[in-house]
């Protein structure tokens, strides 16, 4: 794997940036590309109406390309702007950990407050009228992130070191720890392997690599979707860099190894197909979900 120079950030991005260190308890799941790509891969499965009905609420053009930079745009939202509120931290993971079943999902999600909740909340608000305070707009710029952040896999997974953040990890391009060499590093190999430069451009390839067809034949419900992921983090994050297992501690926050992991040029390019299609499946599902409020 080359060693490639980092995208450049816009002034926005880079206060995105800023904001994601200052407020996030855990880190935010996808950078702001990632998030990206989701919105817009489901912008191209949108039905005629539940375009209309997001192109209403987001007062774009109701065309395609327009619906498609809004969401995408829309995306970003709950990380640039609604952190501020400290009481949505909890609101973009599941704390499960890596001991934990299938059964312990309503148990790491106390009073609601997280993301698979969440995803039902604000599919069910959109469908009824039912707003909160950030109203229709901020209400689907919800749902259009939950569903991406929910197929990170260590946003439904940890091993005692906060969804990977306490974990400090060797890779290239250069990432702080485990959490956000998923959030970025592995996007940024993916799209070298792509030959993109651009969310438009990653989604239409991704679209093209991982049809709706292969990937989604029926939609999946937000535990199912958590629980997905959560077994990709256990096989796909730490028993393939073999990271020992610590006792199940989902507010812990201590790395597993006294050192850095080492995340291999080879480890990495074969990660970054798996980022690939959890990319284009949110993408698939979250249309799924939009497409079923506005029938």
């Amino acid at each position: 794997m080359k060693v490639r120079p980092r995208r450049k950030l816009t002034l926005a991005a880079a206060a995105v940036g800023a904001l994601f260190l200052i407020l996030s308890a855990r880190a935010p799941a996808w950078f702001p590309e990632g998030h990206e790509i989701v919105a817009i891969i489901a912008a191209d499965q949108l039905t005629p109406t539940a375009a209309s009905h997001i192109a209403r609420i987001l007062n774009v053009a109701d065309e395609k390309q327009g619906v498609a930079g809004a969401m995408a745009a829309a995306s970003l939202r709950p990380d640039s702007e609604f952190r501020a509120d400290h009481a949505t931290h909890s609101w973009h993971y599941i704390a499960l950990c890596l001991q934990d079943t299938r059964s312990d999902l309503p148990a790491r999600c106390p009073h609601g407050n997280c993301v698979t909740a969440k995803i039902d909340e604000y599919a069910r608000r959109l469908k009824n009228h039912d707003y909160d305070k950030w109203g229709a707009a901020g209400d689907l710029a919800f749902l259009i992130h939950f569903v991406a952040d929910v197929h990170q896999p260590l946003h439904a997974a940890g091993n005692g070191d906060r969804g990977g953040t306490c974990q400090p990890v060797e890779v290239t391009p250069p990432e702080e720890n485990l959490h956000y060499a998923w959030d970025d590093a592995v996007v940024v190999e993916l799209e070298h392997q792509l030959g993109t430069q651009s969310p438009r451009a990653t989604a239409t390839a991704l679209e093209r690599m991982d049809p709706q067809s292969a990937l989604a034949d029926k939609p999946a419900n937000p535990e199912q979707m958590a629980w997905e992921s959560h077994e990709l983090a256990r096989s796909e994050v730490y028993d393939a860099l073999q990271i020992p297992k610590r006792p199940c501690a989902p507010a812990g926050c201590q790395s597993a190894t006294p050192g850095k992991v080492v995340m291999s040029e080879a480890y990495m390019e074969r990660e970054a197909k798996v980022a690939g299609r959890q990319l284009a499946l949110a993408g698939y599902r979250l249309a799924s979900i939009l497409n079923s409020i506005w029938r």
